[in-house]
């Protein structure tokens, strides 16, 4: 299945559909490079994309942008717009349940949580995002803090889960960070 427009005719030639356009082709040519299925729509507020890769392990790719109003009409509300830019990237990691943890950016509880819970920390990269863990000596915390400093630096992250034997990482975005994903692949 291929990410189709469902757009009206006259957004077509709006920059803001274009750049969307865009973003999902680029979208689309990497993961038809990697053998993998996309699918997934946009318009000139919004798009939701799907990708899946096989190899070397199953990866799912989600990217989503959403444009809302207070009042309902885009055009006439730009003051009062809000976007939502959100990137998913999961993996199902078998036998890991050891080693689970949830890195996320910090909130103002969490100062608390730090003196009654001893599996809270703070992230060694950032003082922005908190680590909860029973094993803090993962190897897979050292590599992905490694692999996605520049993203945590920008505080794109929004959230790692690794639970369950699934690794979902949760960003919000508009980049697709292609050479970070595969450094990701190839060295998770």
């Amino acid at each position: 299945m291929k990410i189709k427009p469902n757009a009206s005719s006259n957004e077509m030639s709006s920059p803001f559909y274009k750049m969307n356009e865009n973003f999902c082709a680029d979208f689309e040519n990497y993961i038809a490079k990697k053998n993998g299925k996309v699918k997934g729509n946009y318009n000139a507020w919004s798009y939701q994309i799907f990708g899946k890769i096989y190899a070397p392990k199953n990866w799912n790719l989600m990217y989503k942008k959403a444009t809302y109003t207070s009042s309902g009409n885009l055009l006439l509300s730009s003051k009062h717009q809000s976007l939502l830019v959100v990137a998913e990237w999961e993996t199902e990691r078998k036998g890991t349940h050891n080693s689970e943890f949830l890195i996320r950016k910090k909130t103002h509880t969490d100062c608390l949580k730090k003196f009654v819970n001893n599996s809270v920390s703070n992230l060694n990269l950032s003082e922005k995002y908190i680590l909860e863990t029973k094993n803090s000596t993962s190897q897979l915390i050292f590599k992905l803090t490694e692999i996605l400093k520049d993203l945590f630096l920008s505080e794109e992250i929004y959230k790692i889960d690794h639970r369950n034997d699934k690794l979902k990482i949760e960003m919000r975005t508009d980049k697709h960070h292609f050479e970070i994903f595969e450094r990701l692949i190839t060295e998770i």
